[in-house]
């Protein structure tokens, strides 16, 4: 059943489009929390990868209002962009007045006008579907609440990209995305729903390996295999911070419960080993290679955008870049290759494999 939208979200849908096709990796609705609190959503989140050593992750504010207010909408996106640590902030605004633009560039944030906004409207249809079509998918699946809280997972998820994209952020969508993997196979009703949450929450994680390879663009194949492996197992604190932690709790056993002093050393073993036992060079090796590197931006792309056409794709039907990634994710949570492939096989009618395409560099505006 596809949602009827109103026009603020039929505007963010447009302003979507326009990114995507112009080569961007876009979440929308991207919740920001502090604490217990929810402070804002985003209207549209933005990544690139212009170059090997350099990514932009931008914020899109949109508004389509009769009185848009559209300087105090600059305002409030830069201040969101710099509090939040982004490289770029855009104001969408159906004001159309020239001041306003020039407003904008005098404070670096670029403002797409009524004009602009207008001539979205002649967009081809897009076969995806909508944030709220997709969400309208979750619904479908009436006890997807007490399954594990599939919305609640994808929202924490989307929220994620604005607290970072470092190791801890990485980690946790590797959980989540296990999680929607083996939901994919105990759900069977809803197991295409299942499997488009695991491709959004894969893409991220493909999001957050390409960040971090940013500063690792000119190390040897070893030291970085190395510093992904110590990333996935031990967080962005790295062994050292995780050692740290470690030393702090046997600390605190030996002050106040004395008696026990022979337990740390125990908890200590135990957490090693726990570790150790995590298979985290599987992943590492696999985004390690120079091959992947190159690829895994295309590989979120890929992936999000099989999240959200309107005729589900099986993994079957993904592209070899992007099968490879979900293998090796499968292989990484010791789960069984061709029972997940062929569970998914024909969950829905598929249109065939497709990658997005790249677009000219001139129809860019970032």
């Amino acid at each position: 059943m596809t949602v009827s939208l109103d026009k603020g979200m039929s505007m963010e849908e447009r302003v979507r489009s326009y990114f995507i096709r112009s080569g961007y990796y876009t979440l929308r609705g991207v919740p920001f929390t502090y604490g217990k609190f929810d402070v804002t959503d985003v209207d549209l989140w933005l990544y690139d990868r212009p170059s090997p050593v350099s990514r932009h992750r931008i914020v899109v504010d949109i508004k389509n209002k009769k009185t848009p207010q559209a300087i105090e909408r600059i305002f409030w996106a830069k201040g969101l962009a710099a509090t939040l640590d982004l490289d770029q902030a855009i104001v969408a605004t159906t004001d159309k007045r020239p001041d306003v633009a020039e407003f904008g560039r005098q404070h670096g944030v670029v403002v797409l006008d009524g004009n602009f906004l207008s001539r979205l409207a002649n967009l081809s249809p897009s076969d995806r579907m909508s944030e709220e079509d997709f969400v309208g998918t979750i619904d479908a699946f009436a006890d997807q609440k007490v399954a594990g809280d599939w919305k609640g997972r994808l929202r924490s998820s989307k929220s994620r990209v604005l607290n970072g994209l470092g190791y801890n952020e990485v980690n946790a969508w590797l959980t989540d995305a296990r999680f929607f993997a083996e939901q994919s196979l105990i759900v069977p009703l809803h197991k295409a729903t299942a499997c488009r949450l695991l491709y959004v929450v894969s893409s991220l994680v493909a999001v957050g390996i390409d960040f971090v390879l940013r500063d690792l663009a000119f190390a040897e194949q070893d030291a970085k295999v190395d510093e992904l492996n110590n990333g996935l197992q031990f967080g962005s604190s790295g062994a050292k911070g995780a050692a740290h932690v470690i030393d702090i709790a046997i600390g605190l056993v030996d002050q106040y419960a004395p008696e026990m002093r022979g337990l740390g050393s125990k908890i200590r073993r135990g957490v090693e080993s726990d570790l150790e036992a995590v298979q985290t060079h599987i992943p590492a090796e696999y985004f390690g290679r120079p091959s992947t590197a190159q690829s895994l931006y295309n590989i979120a792309r890929e992936l999000e955008n099989a999240a959200f056409l309107t005729s589900f794709r099986s993994p079957n039907d993904l592209s070899v870049d992007a099968k490879s990634m979900l293998s090796v994710l499968l292989d990484f949570w010791g789960m069984d290759r061709s029972c997940f492939f062929l569970n998914l096989k024909g969950a829905e009618p598929s249109r065939g494999p497709r990658q997005p395409e790249s677009p000219p560099q001139s129809n860019r505006l970032l």
